[in-house]
C-alpha cells in the first residue's frame, strides 16, 4: 500500500479576491505483481484565466443594434471542485496490459469558455454547478517488433444556471439553463483510438484510427443534440538510417486521414459556438530527425 497526501492553498487576486485551501489524498494497493487498485480524492481551486476575463458594461449598448436582451455581468469566478477517481490494473499475459478508471466531479462555479462573436478569442464564464463524470478503458500490448494499443472512453460534462457574463445569452436560454441540466459544449459521450505498428530492419509501419461520437450542438435547448460522429484513419513510416556508431537520422512521412473524410467538429449553434469547425482533410507531412 503506497498513499500520498498533502494540501495547496491558493489565493487569487482578480477582479474577484477569492482563496481555497485544498487538502487531497491517493492510495495505490498492490493486489500481487500483476494487479494494482488506486483510489483518491483531490479538491480543486481554478481562477479563470485573466487575460481573457471581460469586466464591460453591456448597458451602454441599450437602445442600440448591438443590445443586449441581458445587461448583467457578473464578473467570472474561481471554479471549487470535488474530484473522486478509482482504477485499476492488471498485466494478463506477457506484453498485455490493461487498465480501467472511473471518475466524478462535482463544481461550483464550473468554468468553462465560448466563443461569442466572429473573432476567435474565447470568454471565459461560470456555471453555478457543475457535474463531471466517466470511464476509461485502456490496452496495451507488445511482442517482439509488434505493438498496439486502443483506449475508449465515455464521460459525460454536464453544466447548470450561469453565473457570469450572462449578457452573452438570450434570456429564453438563460432561463432554460438555470432550470435544467445541459451539456457543456465540448462534452463528448463516447471517445476511442486504436493504433498498431511494426518494426522491422530499422523500419517502423503504423496505423491508427481516432472515433468521437460528436461534440455537442443546439437544436430545441442549448447543446440538446450531437454534431455528428468521425472516425479518421491515419498512416505512417519511420526508417533510421545509420550514420557511423553515435549518428542516426530518422526520415519519417504520415499521411493524415487517408480517406478523406470530411468531418465537422462544430456547427456554431452550441453554447458559446460562434462560428463551424472542422477536422483536417487528408495531409501529407515529412520529417528528418538526426540524432548526435
Amino acid at each position: 500500500m503506497t498513499i500520498n497526501f498533502g494540501g495547496r492553498f491558493d489565493q487569487s487576486y482578480q477582479y474577484l479576491n477569492e482563496c481555497q485551501f485544498s487538502p487531497r489524498i491517493n492510495a495505490v494497493y498492490e493486489v500481487d505483481k500483476d494487479t494494482k487498485v488506486h483510489a483518491g480524492y483531490a479538491r480543486y481551486f481554478t481562477p479563470p484565466p485573466l487575460e481573457l476575463e471581460q469586466n464591460a458594461n453591456p448597458a451602454i449598448f441599450d437602445n442600440t443594434s448591438n443590445a443586449a436582451q441581458i445587461d448583467e455581468n457578473s464578473p467570472a469566478k474561481a471554479e471549487r471542485a470535488n474530484y473522486y477517481d478509482a482504477g485499476v490494473t492488471h498485466h494478463f499475459l506477457p506484453g498485455l496490459d490493461v487498465g480501467l478508471d472511473s471518475y466524478y466531479k462535482t463544481a461550483v462555479n464550473q468554468l468553462d469558455d465560448g466563443q461569442f462573436g466572429a473573432a476567435p478569442i474565447v470568454t471565459p464564464f461560470n456555471y453555478k454547478k457543475g457535474r463531471v463524470y466517466g470511464t476509461e478503458l485502456t490496452i496495451n500490448y507488445k511482442k517482439g517488433g509488434f505493438s498496439s494499443y486502443a483506449n475508449a472512453a465515455y464521460s459525460r460534462a454536464l453544466g447548470r444556471q450561469w453565473s457570469s457574463a450572462q449578457f452573452h445569452f438570450t434570456q429564453d436560454d438563460l432561463n432554460y439553463v438555470n432550470d435544467h441540466w445541459i451539456h457543456l459544449d465540448h462534452d463528448q459521450s463516447l471517445t476511442a483510438s486504436a493504433g498498431l505498428a511494426y518494426e522491422f530492419h530499422k523500419t517502423k509501419v503504423y496505423a491508427d484510427l481516432l472515433f468521437g461520437s460528436g461534440l455537442r450542438k443546439s437544436a430545441d435547448t442549448p447543446n440538446d443534440k450531437r454534431v455528428g460522429a468521425y472516425n479518421p484513419i491515419n498512416l505512417g513510416i519511420e526508417h533510421t538510417f545509420k550514420i557511423n556508431d553515435k549518428n542516426d537520422i530518422k526520415v519519417r512521412f504520415d499521411v493524415v486521414n487517408v480517406f478523406d473524410e470530411a468531418y465537422e467538429l462544430r456547427n456554431g449553434t452550441g453554447v458559446g459556438v460562434a462560428a463551424p469547425s472542422f477536422g483536417p482533410r487528408r495531409g501529407y507531412y515529412g520529417g528528418v530527425t538526426w540524432d548526435f
